[in-house]
């Protein structure tokens, strides 16, 4: 008899339907609010503590929510294991202490997040040494690569220039090279209903709940998901060191979650109408958004990825007019002639904006933000899922605005 498989929709509203974890019918699964757990013998609590049995002894290193989010996270991204985190950057923080080693090296994508960036450069103090390269050329990664690496990590998209950096062809590469090297992927600006980087070639995803997977702009967290070999011996490591979430945000975000496809969804269709809206304005430069056939890794995109997110990154002509241009927006939405956020963060159900190189990334030099090509005029929009014709008629404001304009 063929055994029948739900869809990924249905998977990840009803999980694999165990309910080892509950100890009642309970329609929801009940926030499990609890400090520590009790053992019922000494034998059992070796057992915990030795690494033995897998059931929880204390909230800081696992909580009946962690594995129920955790659980949903595997099946969105195709893992065998995964562990959630306080945040995103506590989760990139965790992959990197447990896998890597003084005298390790890395060799990551020159365009990532300001936190990411700074993390890897910090990571010089315990002789880990990070290569930056265009990794969008896969051949500059290969040239990066000596006998000291042990990870490669990229974000693709990346933020905010949405680069979009081929690691499947750099995994079937390192294969034919029969080279031992993990790449690991940030997935947050994909999400995986539009990119499973995991059935492509990548050993390692981390993802930041607090954007799509979340969704709602309430919750912050991060996660790790990957083989159980590699889990293993990331929780090995690194299970006792805190760092973990609360229970009650892992159970909202678990709820939230829920409807990540047919957000996304939305979000894809709104992030490619005001992509093309972009390129037709004339006060814009340049667009950044891999669905529009003039990216330059188009066609990596549309091999990668099945959807291609909510966010869109612009240059405006006259960089110097940004702050009019995002302060307008502003004004607009504290008024409620509009409905754009200035605001950091993406993914969420309403319109954000910011310009990267004011808030994400003013923490690096201008030397660096040029090399990963933020210049001062860039604008990073993230597409809600509100009426496209009121994210639209919202950004117009912002452009009559820097032309002198009256607006309406």
């Amino acid at each position: 008899m063929i055994k029948y498989i739900f869809g990924p929709k249905t998977q990840l509203i009803h999980g694999n339907h165990r309910s080892e974890d509950q100890d009642m019918n309970s329609h929801a699964f009940p926030i499990v609010q609890t400090s520590t757990f009790r053992f019922n013998s000494t034998e059992e609590g070796k057992r915990i503590f030795s690494g033995k049995s897998h059931h929880d002894a204390y909230s800081r290193i696992s909580n009946p929510n962690h594995r129920f989010l955790e659980e949903r996270l595997c099946i969105l991204e195709g893992g065998q294991a995964a562990q959630v985190f306080d945040s995103g950057m506590t989760a990139i923080k965790v992959l990197f202490m447990s896998l890597l080693r003084s005298g390790n090296e890395i060799v990551a994508h020159r365009s990532l997040y300001g936190g990411t960036d700074a993390l890897l450069k910090e990571l010089t103090q315990f002789g880990i040494k990070t290569h930056f390269v265009d990794a969008k050329n896969i051949q500059n990664v290969f040239r990066a690569i000596t006998e000291k690496t042990k990870l490669i990590f990229l974000e693709t998209p990346s933020n905010p220039t949405l680069d979009i950096c081929d690691f499947e062809a750099i995994k079937k590469e390192l294969l034919d090279q029969d080279e031992d090297l993990l790449i690991a992927v940030d997935n947050t600006f994909a999400t995986p209903c539009n990119q499973k980087p995991l059935q492509l070639g990548a050993d390692i995803v981390v993802e930041s709940l607090t954007k799509y997977i979340n969704g709602l702009g309430n919750y912050i967290g991060g996660a790790i998901i990957t083989s159980k070999e590699l889990m293993d011996k990331i929780w090995e490591r690194y299970h006792a060191s805190g760092g973990m979430m609360d229970p009650e945000t892992a159970s909202r975000i678990s709820t939230n979650m829920m409807t990540l496809y047919d957000r996304m969804n939305c979000h894809n269709r709104n992030g490619k109408i005001v992509a093309n809206f972009l390129t037709n304005k004339i006060d814009v430069k340049k667009v950044y958004y891999p669905g529009l056939s003039s990216h330059p890794n188009h066609d990596v995109a549309r091999r990668l990825m099945t959807g291609f997110g909510g966010v869109v990154s612009f240059e405006l002509k006259e960089e110097e007019k940004s702050s009019i241009f995002l302060d307008q927006l502003a004004s607009d939405r504290n008024s409620g002639k509009g409905i754009i956020s200035l605001s950091v963060s993406l993914g969420s159900v309403d319109s954000l904006i910011c310009c990267p190189a004011l808030s994400t990334h003013l923490s690096l030099t201008p030397e660096s933000r040029a090399a990963q090509g933020i210049s001062d005029g860039l604008v990073r929009f993230s597409a809600g899922i509100e009426d496209v014709e009121d994210i639209i008629y919202s950004l117009e404001r912002g452009f009559r605005a820097i032309n002198g304009g009256e607006n309406w």
